[in-house]
């Protein structure tokens, strides 16, 4: 009850006609200003968080980043504590671009998703901080008045209470142990989303360094042809081919011309996929060193259905919400147990001083919290039948994507064993021919074509093989796993505090 609340509840009080003494009627106020002193100083005592307003500023994020670069203290950091855990073999070194381990980096410290999802787990992590804390104890006031029946004067009794709840049931612990669990949840999807960030920037960085060499390729092809069509144009201005033969060959070269500027623009969009996957804007200046071939994280093939249950981390999911589930029904089944409420009590009676002490205890008799232990039981239940379907899924994509590699690694030997070298050799006979002095453009056009076929085929024969083994890579999981996003820093340009 709130000080002038109580000093006007006072003020209101009988006079002295009515039975009510001065000496009473200053204990009562006495009474008033103690609650009130007890409520001030909890309050203080308690130290309440304050507010404070932190406003959006748009321009501040824009520069946060607009200034990101390759060097940052945090990213160098991470790269090295990569480089530590997987084993690699090359230095975190930006001087000549960066290369995918180098981006991977990059992009778990500013990939956009995952700097929300670690400020969100914090959440979990400040609930269970602060989990299994004792009920606020409760302050009273009483005023009483007795009427008296013998036709003595009426008087008025007072007094003042403390409610505090012990938690006898263990509540307290298992609320504890399931805010614990679920922060542990919450990180390990945290985890999750980090692996899937790394992934997928891997497969879109595979498609644009792809794009990339098959823009090289069709640009030499345009400048092949280029010189196709002015030997051409040569022989129609002598009349030894047709006006139509001509035209076939500028029609062809237009097109591929055409086709090298879609190539060039669907390159550009790739890379932008790549720097908004990592976190970087656009036209930041930094240069990405494009690569189509992957090492993989695994060795053998025969055990990685066993590999897959230690590892992978939407298997490590479900299992942390299993637990969650597990600690939830315990709550629950302790919330049956009833805790005890004191309230010791300190009063007045006609100048005698009373203390007094309220036990109260909820009888388990009709409610037993029945519902949450039902409805607890089925979600873990659930959650049982989510982890065992999860690794179901995964037993069968892990089946499909090594059939997809044994696919696309069968058709990559094949192109680069048959098809290219055939390519290769009519084109290097053509040239041969055309060095006699018996050159016929439309001959060396096709050849032409055969060879830039079969090396787009080549590009696109190691990408899909290289894709394949990053799917099997993203299913297995990371090797050597540690705490998710230890390393990490917070990246708003608000808050640069260590992550958890």
């Amino acid at each position: 009850m709130r000080t002038h609340e109580l000093s006007r509840l006072a003020g209101q009080l009988p006079s002295e006609a009515a039975g009510f003494g001065p000496w009473a009627r200053r204990r009562a106020l006495n009474a008033c200003l103690v609650a009130s002193s007890i409520v001030a100083s909890a309050t203080l005592v308690g130290g309440c968080t304050s507010y404070e307003r932190q406003p959006l500023d748009i321009g501040e994020t824009r520069q946060a980043l607009l200034t990101r670069s390759a060097n940052d203290e945090s990213v160098r950091a991470l790269a090295d504590a990569l480089t530590q855990r997987e084993g690699r073999t090359s230095p975190y070194e930006v001087a000549d671009g960066l290369s995918l381990d180098e981006a991977e980096a990059f992009a778990l410290v500013y990939n956009p998703a995952l700097r929300v999802a670690r400020l969100e787990a914090g959440v979990a992590k400040a609930g269970a901080e602060h989990a299994a804390l004792w009920d606020d104890p409760t302050l009273g006031a009483d005023f009483e008045r007795i009427l008296s029946e013998t036709g003595g004067a009426s008087r008025w009794v007072q007094g003042v209470n403390v409610g505090l709840t012990i938690p006898v049931s263990g509540r307290l612990s298992a609320a504890r142990d399931r805010a614990n669990a679920e922060s542990a949840a919450a990180w390990d999807r945290v985890a999750a989303q980090e692996w899937d960030a790394r992934t997928h920037l891997r497969e879109t960085w595979i498609e644009w360094s792809a794009a990339r060499l098959q823009v090289e390729v069709a640009a030499s092809m345009v400048e092949r042809v280029r010189v196709v069509n002015e030997i051409a144009q040569k022989q129609e201005a002598a009349g030894s081919m047709s006006r139509i033969e001509a035209r076939l060959l500028r029609s062809d070269l237009a097109s591929r011309e055409v086709a090298l500027v879609l190539a060039k623009s669907h390159a550009v969009v790739l890379e932008h996929e790549v720097r908004a996957i990592m976190g970087l804007h656009a036209l930041a200046p930094v240069e990405l060193v494009p690569t189509v071939a992957v090492r993989n994280e695994w060795r053998a093939e025969s055990d990685l259905l066993e590999v897959l249950g230690e590892r992978n981390l939407d298997l490590a999911t479900s299992r942390a919400s299993y637990e969650v589930a597990e600690h939830t029904l315990r709550e629950e089944i302790r919330k049956q147990y009833p805790d005890i409420t004191l309230s010791p009590g300190f009063g007045s009676d006609q100048g005698d001083d009373r203390v007094s002490l309220g036990i109260s205890l909820a009888l388990p008799i009709w409610n037993r919290n029945q519902r949450g232990v039902a409805e607890a039981i089925a979600a873990r239940d659930a959650a049982r039948a989510r982890f065992d379907a999860t690794y179901e899924g995964l037993a069968s994509k892990l089946s499909l994507a090594q059939a997809s590699l044994h696919s696309a690694a069968a058709v990559r030997q094949l192109v680069e064993s048959s098809v290219v070298p055939l390519a290769e050799e009519q084109e290097s006979d053509i040239r041969r021919v055309a060095e006699l002095g018996r050159l016929e453009p439309l001959m060396l056009l096709a050849s032409l074509q055969s060879l830039h076929e079969a090396r787009v085929r080549a590009i696109e024969a190691r990408a899909t093989e290289s894709i394949a083994m990053v799917q099997i890579d993203a299913l297995l999981g990371p090797v050597n796993r540690p705490a998710p996003s230890i390393e990490v820093q917070s990246t708003s340009p608000t808050d640069r505090r260590k992550m958890p």
